[in-house]
This record gives C-alpha cells, sequence and structure tokens, in this order.
C-alpha cells in the first residue's frame, strides 16, 4: 500500500460523515464552531460517486468515535458548551506532508445565513432561563411552569397568581387572552396547541378536564380542535406558526413541543434565531425536566397522603451490623418503588425510616387518587410481609418488620422545595402522620372522611372496621368507624400526642379485595 492510499484512508469525506454518522449538516456545523472536531481540509473529491462536486470537506476518521461519544454525553443529560469544555478531544494526527500539500485549505463554506449576534442568543443555561415564551402543562393540560415572556405575550395576565390548576387551564387562559391580544389569529395559536393536547385529553365536550370552561368558550374550543395525527407523542416536535400582529404585521415563528411523562413544554421560538442550542439544551431531557419540577408553581389542590413508619426501626438498627442494616432498608424501599410508582405516588419529604407519598386528584375521577392511596397501602404492607419472612429465615430474630400506616385526604397547597421532594402544607400530611403512629403492628388506618370518598360499589370490596373487646374477647364490627377519644385513654402520657385528632373518626382497613389490585 502506497503512503498517499495509506493516508486516504485516514480521512473520510463530509457526505460519509453525515450518512455513518446520522446528523445534519447544521449540527455538524455548530460542532465544528464549539471546537469540537477539526475544521475540515476542502479539496476536489477522488471518488468517482462525486465527480460532479468541485470539492468538499474531508475529516480525519476518527472524527466518528468523537461525535459517537458527543451524543452519548448528550443522552446523559450533558450540555454541548458543558462537553466543549471537558477537555477529552482527541489528538489529531499530522498529516502526511504530500497529503497535506494535496489539500492544502482550511475554509468551510458556511451552511446558514444567521448573523454572528444571532447566533449569540443561541446559548442557554437552563431551560427556565429561555428569553422566548415559554410554558410547561402538566396531562390535563394546566400550566405548572410559565416565564413572563409567555404571560406577557400569550396569556395576558400573572398565570403564577392563580392558585387553581383548574384555572390555569392553558385553553380557558388563551381563549379569555383573545380579546386583549396584539395578534389578530392567536385561534391559530390555540388550534396547534390542541393538535398535542389531543393525546391526552378527549375533545372538549366530552372531557372532564375542561368542564370548568364556559359554553360559550368549549363552543370555540370544538370549532379550534384539531386531532394529531397518529397515536403516539414524539420526544421533540417542530411547527411554523405565522402570527398577525395587529401593530407591526406578520411575524414567524418555530412552535416547538418538548413531551415528557410529567406533561408537555412548549417554546415559541422566532424564525431569526438559531434552533440548534436550543435543541442540544432539551436533548438533555433528565436536566430540562429537573429544572421545570424544581420550579413548578404550587398548587391548592385534593390529594391524598400515605405516611408509613417502619416499626421499632431503633431496635432493628441496634440488632443488626451498620452494613446489614443499610442492606435492609435499600431492599425495602427498592421492592416498595413498583408499587408507588404503579399507583402514581408522588415522593415527599419524611424524617426517619418512613416514607410520605402523595396521590394527586385527577378531573376524570373524583376518587381515583383515595384508591389509588388505599391500595398502595396495602399492597407495601403485603410486599413487607415477605421480606420479614426471608429475614427471619436469615437472622433466626424474633423482630417483625411492619409499617404502620396512615392514610387521610383533603385539599392543600402541593409544590416542589429545592431538596428533590414535594411537599404538601396543611393538616392532612399531619393528621396521615398522627394516624401513623396511631396504628401498631403493621395496621391501615385512615379516616371516615377518606372512605367516605370512595363510591359504595368500591367500598364493599374493602374489609375496614373497629376492633372492640367484649366479655367474650376482642371482636371486629366491620364497615364501622370510631372516634380516637374512644379508643384509646388520652389521660395516659404516652397518648397525649393524639389531643390533637381526638374526635377524628377512624377505621382499620384490614383487606382489599384483589380485583382492585393493578397486576
Amino acid at each position: 500500500m502506497t503512503n498517499s492510499e495509506e493516508n486516504s484512508k485516514k480521512f473520510i469525506s463530509s457526505k460519509e460523515l453525515l450518512e455513518k454518522t446520522g446528523i445534519s449538516r447544521v449540527t455538524l456545523h455548530h460542532y465544528i464552531r464549539l471546537g469540537l472536531i477539526p475544521r475540515p481540509i476542502v479539496r476536489p473529491p477522488k471518488t468517482e460517486d462525486l465527480k460532479k462536486t468541485k470539492k468538499i470537506g474531508y475529516f480525519p476518521a476518527k472524527v466518528i468515535e468523537t461525535i459517537d461519544k458527543i451524543n452519548q454525553l448528550k443522552k446523559e443529560g450533558y450540555l454541548l458548551k458543558a462537553i466543549a469544555q471537558i477537555g477529552e478531544n482527541p489528538k489529531w494526527e499530522n498529516l502526511n506532508p504530500e497529503e497535506d500539500n494535496e489539500m492544502k485549505s482550511d475554509k468551510v463554506t458556511s451552511i446558514t445565513t444567521k448573523t454572528r449576534e444571532e447566533e449569540k442568543r443561541g446559548t442557554y443555561g437552563r431551560i427556565t432561563e429561555i428569553g422566548f415564551p415559554a410554558y410547561m402543562v402538566n396531562r390535563r393540560w394546566e400550566i405548572e411552569w410559565v416565564n413572563k415572556t409567555a404571560e406577557e405575550m400569550l396569556f395576558y395576565q400573572n398565570v403564577k397568581d392563580l392558585p387553581t390548576t383548574e384555572e390555569r387551564n392553558v385553553f380557558r387562559l388563551l381563549i379569555k387572552a383573545i380579546p386583549k391580544s396584539s395578534f389578530s389569529n392567536l385561534e391559530d395559536f390555540i388550534r396547534l396547541n390542541t393538535e398535542f393536547a389531543s393525546l391526552d385529553i378527549p375533545s372538549p365536550i366530552d372531557s372532564p378536564t375542561l368542564r370548568s370552561l364556559s359554553s360559550e368558550e368549549i363552543s370555540l374550543l370544538v370549532k379550534l380542535w384539531r386531532k394529531k395525527e397518529g397515536s403516539q407523542k414524539l420526544p421533540l416536535e417542530k411547527r411554523e406558526i405565522v402570527f398577525t400582529d395587529r401593530q407591526v404585521g406578520r411575524k414567524s415563528f418555530n412552535f416547538i413541543a418538548c413531551a415528557f411523562r410529567e406533561g408537555t413544554l412548549i417554546i415559541l421560538i422566532p424564525d431569526n434565531v438559531l434552533l440548534e442550542p436550543i435543541i442540544d439544551l432539551l436533548l438533555g431531557r433528565e436536566r430540562v425536566i429537573r429544572d421545570l419540577m424544581l420550579n413548578k408553581m404550587p398548587s391548592f389542590c385534593s390529594l391524598c397522603v400515605l405516611v408509613a413508619d417502619l416499626q421499632n426501626s431503633v431496635k432493628i438498627s441496634a440488632d443488626l451490623p451498620p452494613a446489614e442494616y443499610f442492606e435492609l432498608v435499600s431492599e425495602i424501599w427498592t421492592r416498595m418503588e413498583n408499587s408507588f410508582r404503579k399507583y402514581y405516588g408522588t415522593l415527599g419529604k419524611h424524617v426517619g425510616d418512613g416514607l410520605v407519598r402523595f396521590f394527586l386528584a385527577e378531573p376524570e375521577s373524583p376518587f381515583k387518587h383515595v384508591l389509588n392511596g388505599i391500595l398502595c397501602a396495602y399492597e407495601i404492607r403485603k410486599k413487607l410481609a415477605e421480606i420479614n419472612s426471608e429475614w427471619n429465615i436469615r437472622k433466626r430474630w424474633t423482630n417483625r418488620l411492619c409499617f404502620n400506616i396512615g392514610i387521610h385526604e383533603g385539599r392543600e397547597w402541593f409544590g416542589y422545595i429545592p431538596v428533590n421532594q414535594f411537599t404538601a402544607l396543611g393538616d392532612t400530611v399531619n393528621i396521615a402522620g398522627r394516624l401513623s403512629e396511631f396504628a401498631r403492628d403493621g395496621a391501615i388506618w385512615t379516616s371516615k372522611h377518606l372512605i367516605s370518598l370512595l363510591p359504595p360499589e368500591v367500598q364493599k370490596k374493602l374489609v375496614f372496621g373497629i376492633r372492640r373487646n367484649s366479655p367474650q374477647g376482642e371482636i371486629f364490627i366491620a364497615n364501622t368507624f370510631s372516634r380516637i377519644m374512644d379508643l384509646i385513654d388520652l389521660s395516659k402520657p404516652e397518648n397525649t400526642k393524639f389531643i390533637d385528632i381526638s374526635t377524628l373518626s377512624v377505621t382499620e382497613l384490614i383487606e382489599v379485595d384483589s380485583q382492585l389490585l393493578i397486576e
């Protein structure tokens, strides 16, 4: 093999590079500009398939490995700006003098007409800092995060001041904004939103989510409603929309919809702004959703709270070597996690060897969050019983592993706090916590209020009631309730902590019909 043939294997044309890596020319140019890959050497092509091309760029063949590494880092959530600073770019080999003379050129044909000032506008650190109109909706299309630009340009009010999620329904807000809007065709923007919303909620007439809208608003929304083609959401989609401003005329924007499990992020970007840096930011999906959740607006909503404490955790910790205790706790939380996901339990803040989970109400069902809380409590109790049997065999001890569980329902302020956890403010969490303390030996205690939220046909599939003492011993009276003050002696020092819930009517949940459980 000649030196010329050997050197030629060290280079790859831009055409081959795009085919092998699957990236676009815009992405390739952006990587060059950031210094992630070297500028190409431009020269006449040597292959027959490119004979009609006068000149083409050639890159070192190792660039393919570099692009693969970049793509992997992007999937892990790194931004391109951070990747460029990692400092792990390969050292490119010097060209052979003969090849270097033949390919002497460092000019690259520009593939964009954007100005340098516009390119500067395309560098972003966090999605919540973006200056263009943007908002995040949940699966019911209620706004959970919005920036000031969107409030001023699209909604014409301070959305953050609205206390309930129902008031933050994006269609309610946009329809009410029509008379105030500087855009004469805001309906086109509403129609574009309906296309993506149609995958989450049924038509406006059939949707409980939109029942808070007036009949006139519903009629307009039905007229604008457009069902999206296909039944699956794509992670990232782009549409084009042209607004007609009453004062300055036509304005063109790119409508970006980014789908997450938690909801959909909408961004409006002027068409004279480079999209590539924003798309790169959105590809770091875990960082984007973490940023959005951290800035999520609190809301006043109905929720079910489950509090579970590991009974005698201090004694169990004292009986085990530290390594085994952490192994046990880790196994418990790992085995429980699937149940929390299955019943949509949101992690809450709790101290010690216990847990708090929130089950949020949905407009489609006024009691589903209550049933989810009950079924989750029942399932984690059964799972911990299995773990208890396994550890009894392993350790041959007398300790019993069980959760003391309390469940209550109420309407509270719910939101995210900057420690990667959600919290609710109000009596609901406190009452659930007290019921967890009241429960012993793996019992599940809940309130009469919570049970009353379930329809009769669901209540019939639950076994709940009160244990009473009688001359014949303890008896269980099904489908009954009792006040805390009638179940314990509040004059005893150990029971004084229950004085604040002494008049609360409660019941013990014993069994759940297997037909209700989700496989």
